[in-house]
């Protein structure tokens, strides 16, 4: 299950309109004209939209508390992001609640989200999953997405994969991503499906079209192996790179792989580095090893035998064994330098990781 902090906004909460919680915090067009068409919010939409939001949240309080759902929305989505005031998810689930409880699908997805993902003190998943449920019943495909996924790891209640696929499909339909992306790793899997990776490249291509870094990965790894796709160490490296950009650890490792064996791309042993290091960072033992050997050789950075063994440490702890790089190293490991390794290695257990050389 992903795990993220909440970030709802006005335009995502409106009815029917919300497709991610990283949407701009805007309203959107078709938001404005929802609102537009109830001319008591005038001022507080005016006011929103100039990033006014102390004045907004002033003008819409009085109309929230006669009923006003449009009202609601705006205040839940101020007080969540902190807008023109500290962040309170407490008062935000307060006011998507009055919305949620008139019907307004983008208030029970708001609501859901502020529950899933641990952000108010009385939400639990299993209350989460009833709101996700009442807005995907009203078609919301975020919604969707977000119940498919508590079908497909059991959280909040029973696991149900042909229940995930379903809505998954709805959602995926409407254009949302994270649907596409999660019917495509069903189809990739047979789980849920029955295993079509044509589909399942389809699918991780719609997402991956629209931005999202894990399909992106995905679709770059079948284009590396020519798994339903053309074979393309160009196109992999293009995937792997817009993956990278995002964060992904897996696709920084790619791209370091092609980036050192020119596959793809034109050979660039510091850049292979660069995206070892940031993967690395980030956990990944397989990239923490690569960035040990180039630190052992000074290939793409300056050669360090200290900055070699921590990396190598790190790995080692992660599970991935390099004994022909241990070996080698052995010998010009001094007690300085592995002492100064078990103090960067203490740093990295306590939260502090040492900076990438």
């Amino acid at each position: 299950m992903r795990r993220f902090l909440v970030a709802l906004s006005f335009a995502v909460v409106m009815p029917l309109i919300a497709t991610s919680v990283a949407a701009q915090v805007a309203p959107s067009p078709r938001a404005e004209r929802t609102a537009a068409a109830d001319d008591k919010m005038g001022p507080a939409l005016t006011a929103y939209r100039a990033g006014q939001f102390e004045a907004a949240r002033l003008a819409a309080l009085p109309l929230a508390r006669q009923g006003n759902v449009t009202a609601q929305l705006m205040l839940g989505s101020i007080y969540n992001n902190g807008e023109g005031i500290e962040a309170d998810p407490e008062e935000a689930a307060k006011w998507f609640a009055e919305a949620a409880a008139q019907g307004n699908a983008g208030a029970q997805y708001a609501l859901g989200m502020l529950m899933e993902y641990d952000q108010i003190a009385a939400g639990s998943p299993e209350a989460a999953r009833r709101y996700f449920a009442a807005a995907a019943e009203q078609d919301h495909p975020a919604a969707q997405a977000e119940l498919g996924m508590m079908y497909t790891t059991g959280h909040g209640g029973p696991k149900d994969l042909e229940r995930a696929a379903s809505l998954f499909e709805s959602a995926a339909k409407n254009g949302n991503a994270d649907a596409q992306y999660y019917l495509g790793t069903l189809f990739a899997a047979g789980r849920g499906k029955e295993r079509n990776l044509d589909e399942a490249a389809r699918l991780f291509t719609l997402a991956a079209d629209q931005g999202h870094p894990q399909a992106a990965y995905q679709l770059g790894l079948m284009h590396q192996e020519g798994i339903a796709v053309e074979k393309s160490a160009g196109k992999a490296a293009r995937h792997f790179a817009a993956a990278a950009a995002k964060g992904v650890p897996g696709a920084q490792t790619s791209l370091g792989f092609a980036y050192l064996g020119g596959e793809g791309v034109e050979r660039n042993d510091t850049l292979a580095a660069k995206w070892f290091a940031e993967a690395a960072m980030r956990g990944d033992p397989l990239a923490q090893d690569r960035l040990a050997r180039l630190y052992f050789l000074g290939q793409g950075v300056a050669r360090d035998v200290a900055a070699a063994l921590l990396w190598l440490s790190l790995a080692e702890r992660g599970g991935f064994e390099d004994d022909t790089l241990r070996n080698a190293m052995e010998p010009e490991i001094t007690p300085e330098i592995r002492a100064k390794v078990e103090a960067d290695l203490a740093k990295w257990e306590a939260g502090r990781p040492p900076a990438a050389n």
